[in-house]
């Protein structure tokens, strides 16, 4: 058994960098030729257009992991049955799975490299991209929000701004309204103006009126040129509008944004869906090596064009299903959870299908 590791060992890994090194490439080039009219257009230095591209390569490399694990397991397996070495290998008792196996253990270490390689270095180089490219095309990212909302408490206080500026950390045309244990009224605050106090970690507002509920039930307003509350505390950063997108935030940080975007009352699903999406993203090595048992022993003609073709059909069938999911999770007709987990399913299903159906 340990002479057929090594051989197919010695096969998977040389096509497997190849892979990797290929298609890295093909991502890379394709991203530069896709933005470069951009830059050009506005008499940018074709070097810093490149330097753009280049922040790129840790997130093309993410990506290439898996085709590469993909074309290198369809390409190994293709020519050991087109030298007929696989018929020696399963003449002599073992099995297509126990062959395999040892491609199954290195696609869970190609997995987790996956998920480390994204979350450490390919999210933050693509961060770092995308302010290069705004300063170069002089983009302004404001953190200004008109119709700013924000719930706190467990819903009992709630937030309401016809404009928050980020400059001075102040609020306009606020509104707050806090329930009581029953969810019923307990006061109303508006205020012109508020500005937030760091040092006492409150809003100070002004020109404001409070409207409560009197002991015989009757309402109560109430004109203050200053005020505050120690329980109108609200950070800032809530209101301020999160120009972000989750494809730039570490896992630590995708989690504390959808808790904020869902405790804010906005929508927050289909950035919980691509979140969940990064785990089974990762395991997608696992994946192919089990579509690439079932198919590449059935190539034994034109092995690098079918196992180019099988590994581009597969991977873009791969990535156009997770999309859909992804829409029916923005639409709430599925969860979140199983936006993620069903695509994936649904694949691993198919490719056992196919494992059990290949010739030994």
């Amino acid at each position: 058994m340990k002479l057929f590791i090594r051989i197919l060992l010695k096969e998977f890994i040389p096509y497997f960098l190849l892979g990797i090194v290929f298609f890295t490439l093909i991502l890379f080039l394709a991203d530069l030729f896709s933005n470069l009219w951009k830059y050009l257009s506005r008499d940018i230095p074709f070097s810093k257009a490149f330097m753009v591209s280049i922040l790129y390569v840790p997130t093309a490399l993410m990506y290439s992991l898996s085709i590469g694990a993909m074309f290198a397991s369809a390409f190994t397996l293709g020519n050991l049955g087109a030298r007929n070495e696989l018929i020696a290998v399963f003449g002599s008792g073992v099995s297509l799975f126990r062959f395999i196996l040892p491609l199954g253990i290195l696609a869970v270490f190609i997995s987790a490299g996956s998920f480390f390689l994204e979350d450490r270095l390919a999210i933050p180089k693509m961060k770092e991209r995308n302010i290069l490219s705004g300063e170069l095309l002089h983009i302004e990212n404001s953190k200004n929000r008109a119709r700013a909302v924000a719930i706190s408490s467990g819903g009992k206080i709630i937030y309401y701004a016809d404009f928050y500026n980020d400059m001075n950390k102040s609020l306009r045309g606020l509104t707050v309204i806090r329930l009581d244990k029953e969810n019923n009224f307990d006061i109303r605050v508006d205020s012109r103006t508020a500005q937030w106090e760091k040092d006492r970690g409150m809003w100070l507002l002004k020109n404001a009126r409070v409207f409560r509920k009197s002991a015989g039930g009757e309402l109560e307003q109430k004109y203050y040129e200053r005020l505050r509350f120690d329980w109108i505390d609200e950070p800032p950063s809530t209101f301020q509008l999160d120009t972000r997108k989750l494809e730039e935030m570490t896992s630590r940080e995708a989690v504390e944004w959808i808790h904020n975007q869902k405790k804010t009352g906005l929508p927050y699903k289909s950035y919980q869906a691509k979140y969940y999406q990064r785990f089974t993203m990762a395991l997608t090595p696992l994946l192919v090596v089990i579509f690439a048992g079932g198919l590449g022993g059935k190539f034994k003609r034109n092995i690098l064009l079918m196992s180019l073709l099988v590994t581009i059909g597969i991977s873009s069938a791969w990535y156009i299903v997770r999309m859909i999911a992804t829409l029916l999770s923005e639409t709430g007709l599925i969860s979140p959870l199983l936006g993620a987990v069903v695509p994936y399913s649904v694949f691993f299903i198919f490719g056992l299908w196919l494992f059990r159906r290949a010739g030994t």
